[in-house]
């Protein structure tokens, strides 16, 4: 029971990393058109970033039309919206050019 009570502990912990765990993960299964390393990761974390705002975008929409928020709460949620949405497709570009640097400096020349 007490390992149970720290696995959420730990996930929220490792929300932080998620972008960047993901553009790790996720630039192997994009695939090569001759692109340089850097040009492929910024397109990476900006298709992350574009699935993350419409994500939040429409969580936004509804918690604002279903809910009765003052002013203040309604401009904070924006603010954080498109603060995520940059940190999320800034972290998942890192990620994926650190995994793509890995890959070729392990690569025999």
């Amino acid at each position: 029971m007490v390992l149970a009570a720290v696995i959420p502990l730990v996930n929220l912990a490792g929300v932080p990393f998620g972008p960047f765990i993901g553009g790790y993960y996720g630039i192997l299964y994009v695939r090569n058109d001759g692109w340089s390393y850097a040009v492929k990761s910024l397109a990476f974390g900006c298709l992350l970033g574009l699935l993350v705002v419409i994500v939040l975008v429409v969580v936004g929409v509804a918690l604002t039309l279903t809910l009765e928020l003052g002013q203040r709460f309604t401009l904070l949620l924006w603010i954080g919206a498109a603060v995520y949405t940059l940190y999320a497709a800034s972290m998942a570009a890192l990620g994926s050019m650190y995994r793509q640097l890995r890959v070729a400096a392990d690569e025999p020349e």
